[in-house]
């Protein structure tokens, strides 16, 4: 699946098209509305009222987003502004991996 959205995007994806790509949080910035996500290099996504950020079936908020956390974030690009649709608060099994 990461692979998909990778190969979407090496093939120069449309903008405006809904991209996916998986990471762990570097930074979350409530006041701007931002998350900074590490994928193969840190990505920053804008947040807005009309993102849908949930754990699991529980909706969560922007300050529920915890640095090292595991995320799976769905966006729009338009420019050099990628806009979250949605975020996917992980469980943490799936960041046992790393050990930096």
């Amino acid at each position: 699946m990461v692979l998909l959205g990778l190969a979407a995007a090496a093939a120069g994806a449309e903008e405006g098209s809904v991209q996916t790509k998986t990471g762990i949080v570097k930074k979350v910035d409530v006041a701007a509305k931002q998350v900074v996500v590490m994928v193969a290099r840190e990505l920053t996504f804008a947040v807005t009222d009309a993102t849908k950020i949930v754990q699991g079936d529980e909706p969560r908020k922007l300050a529920d987003i915890k640095v090292d956390a595991k995320v799976t974030v769905d966006y729009t690009r338009e420019g050099d502004t990628r806009t979250a649709r949605k975020i996917v608060i992980l469980p943490k099994e799936e960041s046992k991996d790393r050990k930096e």
